[in-house]
């Protein structure tokens, strides 16, 4: 491969309200909201040929929110497809969960709770093997996206490898 791969830029979300999105995103993480690009002015062409969306349907929104020092999230809000439809679940194919590195897990998901997020059972610790030390817990957004936030010092592959994955800390 002769072109460098730097990292990872965005992940794209599609989710029924953009302003809930903003919104929630805003309340759990912190996010700074970027930029809104409003509807586009594309043609059914366009939606299947360029995004491989349905024809008929229109992206109403899209924003980009900053994450920390992070990848960036892209929300985009559509019309024209069943906004009621849940996301698939974590074991089905093309199911998904986002995590988020955080300080403390316990501290956070205390936060969470107490904020009304209703968390899944947790956090928990992983104690051997190559994550071992590493504190997650998942849980659900209101529209039905998984996420996750972890927090940890040190991973047990880190003794195996010199390879590092990224993370917030140095």
């Amino acid at each position: 491969m002769s072109e460098r791969t730097y990292g990872m830029h965005h992940i794209g979300i599609t989710v029924p309200n953009i302003q809930q999105g903003i919104d929630y995103f805003k309340a759990v993480f912190g996010v700074v909201e970027v930029f809104h690009t409003g509807a586009f002015n594309v043609d059914d062409s366009f939606m299947k040929n360029k995004l491989g969306a349905a024809p008929h349907s229109r992206i109403r929104d899209l924003v980009f929110l900053r994450c920390g020092d992070g990848v960036n999230l892209e929300l985009f809000e559509y019309s024209g497809e069943d906004s009621t439809a849940r996301p698939k679940r974590n074991s089905e194919i093309g199911g998904a969960h986002l995590c988020f590195e955080v300080d403390d897990v316990f501290a956070s998901a205390k936060r969470l709770r107490e904020m009304g997020v209703e968390m899944l059972e947790g956090p928990n610790r992983v104690e051997e093997g190559p994550l071992k030390g590493f504190d997650w817990i998942y849980f659900m957004t209101p529209w039905g996206l998984c996420l996750e936030i972890a927090s940890f010092n040190q991973l047990g592959y880190e003794h195996e490898t010199p390879n590092r994955l990224w993370r917030a800390k140095p």
